[in-house]
């Protein structure tokens, strides 16, 4: 097992790629660990968890497996989605919106639009989604770039795909993983991606990421000895992002669409509709951005045209 430090002193645990004529389901328990990869949930106990992870297996079998590299100028950099006291709260559907307050702690709707929830008793345990990356459209502004980024959040866990887009429509993109970095999984616009964060609710809080790129068939994992608290949030959508400006345009992105959500606690699974949905306004109060829930397990978020 390879072992490095990230900049802020955590413990990232990389171990060997399984080999290509692996399977999970013939595995040993020391097999799978030595790989770093997932143990199946007892199905007894946890039949939901066990029926994911016979799901997920199935699913990644032949997949690339990816080294991924801890970014050690990138590791350390503060991606958690601004927080607001108080906010506006949309659960619209294709025919309106009803306001609502927002917790506090929601992602701020002056950068970011999607779905948060919040659980006090039985903090938040594995998060698993499937997201896509948008293509960008230049919005007009002084600095000449927009910075965007989809993001998925289990606690102080967080997943991005963090883009810019300049005024010759060049888009770039990158998948950055807290407490690690930028990971090395190419990414790119049109792609499908899967991730799963899990976190211990015991100090030193190990974090278990696993990442897939949907389209080019890759998969990458790695663990994190965080020392982060036991999560009490679940958080997924878009934030416009540009150098911590106070005002900056939102890049044109279309939809972005996040399914196959499943979210548990220590007291067992959640669905998306118990959370809050938010939109992203401007400095004036307009929309920017509308979250659309599709189902128990899936929504949307939309840009909005000016």
């Amino acid at each position: 097992m390879a072992e490095q430090q990230t900049s802020d002193r955590k413990g990232l645990r990389l171990r060997p790629a399984p080999p290509k004529e692996f399977d999970p389901f013939a595995a040993s328990t020391a097999d799978l660990h030595r790989h770093g990869l997932p143990l199946r949930p007892d199905p007894q106990t946890q039949p939901g968890m066990a029926a994911l992870w016979d799901r997920q297996a199935r699913r990644y079998r032949g997949f690339e497996h990816v080294e991924p590299r801890a970014d050690t100028a990138t590791a350390g950099q503060g991606h958690t989605e601004p927080r607001a006291d108080t906010a506006i709260d949309e659960r619209p559907t294709e025919a309106g919106s009803r306001p609502a307050p927002v917790p506090a702690l929601g992602p701020a709707p002056i950068e970011s639009c999607g779905y948060s929830l919040t659980s006090l008793s039985a903090p938040f345990t594995a998060l698993f989604v499937t997201w896509t990356v948008p293509d960008l459209h230049f919005s007009a502004s002084a600095l000449g770039l927009n910075r965007f980024h989809t993001f998925v959040g289990l606690g102080f866990l967080d997943v991005h795909v963090e883009m810019t887009v300049d005024s010759a429509q060049n888009v770039t993109s990158q998948l950055w993983a807290q407490g690690v970095g930028q990971v090395g999984l190419s990414v790119r616009p049109g792609d499908v991606l899967s991730g799963s964060l899990c976190l211990d609710t015991k100090p030193p809080g190990t974090a278990h990421y696993f990442l897939a790129n949907e389209t080019t068939a890759q998969t990458m994992n790695f663990t994190v000895d965080t020392g982060y608290p036991p999560a009490v949030t679940v958080d997924m959508g878009v934030t416009r992002d540009d150098l911590n400006q106070p005002a900056h345009p939102l890049a044109g992105f279309g939809v972005v669409y996040f399914d196959e959500i499943s979210i548990y606690t220590t007291g067992g699974g959640r669905l998306l509709p118990s959370g809050q949905a938010i939109t992203m306004v401007d400095e004036r109060g307009r929309t920017l951005a509308r979250p659309y829930l599709l189902n128990d397990f899936a929504c949307k978020v939309v840009f909005v045209a000016a």
